[in-house]
């Protein structure tokens, strides 16, 4: 009886922490999907914080806030809050992205050249206002 009892509690351990397990949803999708996501994120952000960006230029203040550079126009935490809002709006597979996430320092190194050279060659999907 007590091995019984025993055995349960551990398996209601290993269930529990599997059930608590968080991947960063920018590693488990492919790197377009992933560059895509982070690319319409940044642009409707900025867009939303009323951040002073050229048109084509939408994108590039993650890389700024990631790269840890500063600008009186850029508040990177209103930033990534935004783009985690952005994220909770049915964006499929990044609905649990959290600030954490999106500031991975590891996770930006391994994504940051290709995303910019992909934020260069493609245009955001900006929403409107109403966020519809």
């Amino acid at each position: 009886m007590k091995n019984l009892l025993k055995s349960s509690v551990v398996l209601l351990g290993i269930i529990a922490l599997c059930a608590c397990h968080h991947q960063n949803p920018l590693t488990t999708h492919s790197k377009q999907d992933t560059f895509r996501f982070l690319l319409n994120a940044s642009a409707n952000s900025e867009k939303r914080l009323h951040i002073p960006t050229q048109k084509d230029s939408y994108g590039y203040a993650y890389l700024e806030c990631m790269d840890g550079k500063t600008s009186p126009e850029i508040s990177c935490d209103a930033l990534y809050k935004e783009m985690v809002s952005f994220a909770k709006e049915q964006h499929t597979g990044f609905e649990h992205l959290s600030v954490k996430d999106v500031t991975d320092s590891s996770v930006f190194a391994s994504l940051a050249e290709d995303y910019a050279e992909y934020a260069a060659t493609h245009e955001p999907h900006i929403l409107s206002e109403n966020k519809s």
